[in-house]
């Protein structure tokens, strides 16, 4: 991060203040250098979606009991059903004629209050509810062995998602012992794929991404000084050639002079003159340039063995260059079989039903209260256009979004999209996490610095996301958006598969509900600009897109991207499935439609 922007986080940063005995307490702030598109290139601008006559508020995701149906026995008797336990938007509750609590006084006993008794009788769903209730705590410190409990009852029932949460349990070894074998079976399991085709794979800590980013350093070295060592020999190679045309032409001209003094000389011994001066000296002049012919034929023969010498030094430098470049390039990106590379092996695409595919982009630039942001517009701009033109998505550009822009625009596709589609979420803007309660938010463009009125905590985004339809739901960040939101651990496809396998594996998890994370940086500040007119987490994204003739799973997009943003600023990457907004299984499967 450059200067004045780690000016600007310290000067914000410390107009926040402590009202206890005037002890000031400097709230650590993540302003996170990302933000807005402009609409255009056949991208749908953000004036479609209107803001309503609603309160923001109405759209926010509660723990609503809805009132029991009304029921008739026989023909006399007529009952009330038990009351029906749902997430949905505080509107749609009201409407509906059920009961909620504000989402800012949500608590243990409320929120238990309206999913314990269905899961008490066996519901699976309410079960992995009651869990995550366990598990977040919700002003009572966390209980991890009762969260266990209900995972493993609703996880005992085939429900993907509770099985997901008692594998990241028994992963990080919270309220259980620390299994990461058994882990692994409940993550498999939860995505119906086998050991012999599904893996789990740690990420990188932060030393890993230290020694690979000094590792890629010393490579980029190498090859720059490969480089510069073939440049010169290019430059050799070209001096030689030069010389050698030269004094070739030297040597033609030579030749032709010669030979047509000898016709000269031949033409006056026909005439039968003798000891004429002209005969002499032609005489002279034709073994004159038979002795300079003679000494450029051996300076042509010595520059041609002096650049069959430099071919050949070129042609090793080559090599040597190329090792390097691959050296780096193995760094940067695992090296994948031919069946995994993008399209299949050939590069042949793949065939999918993928359903529709949505976006909505959202980019945040012109920050009111706050500073604004440089390399965003560029960035959300992108993105739209690639998802838009490459890969044939419906989006939607929301430049410059105020906390209402946003909230709507998230319920209008919670109700708009179905089961049949697939959503991808891109938000470039500020971020700002609260140390205190570990909780990260977005902040849209009319967010002020010492009013959280505004802010957008990442909870209620993950609420929407879990309520929503959607199949497949990939949420980028170019901010910090993972932290404690993300679980610790994605299965991945096992690399060697043949294609047939390959397609087949990737057709079961595109099945299944999937709800990932991909963030520019864990939680650190992330920079805005690697000196080109992208981020540096942006650039990459974009290019991987772009360089994807086929098929691309989103976790094989990641392992692309991480060593490439890692390698050149002091960030890490992050990719896991969103906390508690409802991940079960699977992956978000970027299709490419053949031109």
């Amino acid at each position: 991060m450059n200067e004045s922007r780690a000016h600007g986080i310290r000067m914000w940063c410390s107009t926040w203040r402590s009202g206890r005995g005037g002890v000031l307490a400097v709230v650590i702030g993540m302003l996170l250098y990302f933000g807005c598109a402009s609409e255009g290139r056949g991208v749908s601008p953000a004036a479609q979606i209107q803001p309503g006559s609603g309160k923001t508020d109405d759209f926010l995701v509660v723990d609503c009991s809805l009132p029991g149906q009304v029921r008739r026995l026989g023909a006399q008797v007529t009952y009330l059903g038990p009351r029906q336990a749902t997430k949905t938007s505080a509107r749609e509750c009201e409407i509906r004629g059920g009961e909620y609590v504000v989402f800012d006084r949500a608590n243990y006993a409320t929120a238990l209050k309206v999913w314990l008794p269905p899961a008490e009788g066996g519901d699976p769903a309410a079960q992995t509810y009651v869990g995550e209730i366990f598990e977040k705590g919700l002003g009572v410190p966390p209980d991890y062995g009762a969260a266990a409990q209900w995972y493993r009852r609703a996880a005992e029932k085939g429900y993907s998602r509770a099985a997901i949460n008692l594998g990241n349990l028994l992963e990080k070894g919270l309220g259980v012992p620390k299994d990461p074998a058994q882990a692994l079976t409940w993550y498999r399991r939860a995505a119906g794929l086998s050991e012999l085709d599904f893996e789990v794979v740690p990420a990188k800590t932060a030393a890993e991404l230290r020694q690979l980013r000094a590792q890629v350093t010393e490579l980029a070295s190498q090859l720059q000084q490969k480089q510069t060592e073939l440049d010169a020999a290019q430059g050799e190679l070209e001096r030689l050639k030069q010389s050698l045309e030269q004094r070739r032409s030297e040597a033609d001209s030579d030749r032709a002079v010669l030979a047509s003094l000898r016709k000269e000389l031949e033409g006056i011994r026909g005439t039968g003159q003798s000891g004429t001066a002209r005969l002499a000296e032609l005489q002279r002049l034709i073994a004159d340039g038979e002795a300079r012919l003679r000494s450029k034929d051996r300076e042509l023969a010595t520059l041609r063995a002096s650049l069959a010498q430099a071919e050949t030094k070129l042609q090793a430098q080559e090599t040597s260059r190329d090792l390097a470049k691959q050296k780096l390039i193995a760094v940067q990106s695992p090296p994948r079989s031919q069946a995994q590379a993008p399209g299949g092996g050939g590069g042949r695409p793949l065939k999918l039903p993928p359903g529709n595919y949505h976006a909505l982009v959202i980019g945040n630039n012109n920050y009111r209260l706050l500073p604004p942001l440089r390399t965003a517009v560029n960035d959300a701009q992108e993105v739209a256009r690639v998802l838009k033109e490459q890969y044939r998505f419906n989006v939607t550009l929301l430049p410059n979004a105020t906390r209402s822009d946003i909230m709507e625009a998230l319920n209008l596709l919670r109700e708009k999209l179905t089961s049949k589609d697939n959503l991808l979420i891109y938000y470039a803007g500020h971020g700002f996490l609260d140390e205190k309660n570990q909780r990260g938010h977005w902040l849209p463009i009319d967010a002020a610095p010492n009013s959280t009125t505004n802010w957008i905590p990442n909870t209620s985004v993950t609420d929407v996301l879990n309520v929503m339809q959607v199949r497949q739901l990939l949420l980028v960040a170019d901010s910090c958006y993972s932290g404690t939101l993300a679980r610790s651990a994605t299965g991945q496809l096992k690399p060697g598969m043949t294609e047939r396998d390959l397609l087949e594996a990737i057709k079961k998890m595109a099945q299944q509900r999937s709800r990932i994370v991909m963030t520019s940086g864990g939680v650190e500040p992330v920079q805005d600009s690697a000196g080109g007119a992208h981020s540096a987490f942006a650039r990459v994204f974009i290019q991987v897109l772009r360089d994807n003739p086929g098929v691309l799973l989103a976790r094989e997009l990641f392992d692309r991207l991480q060593p490439r943003v890692a390698a050149v600023v002091p960030q890490a990457p992050e990719y896991a499935p969103i906390q508690y907004a409802g991940h079960e299984a699977g992956d978000f499967v970027f299709v490419r439609p053949a031109s």
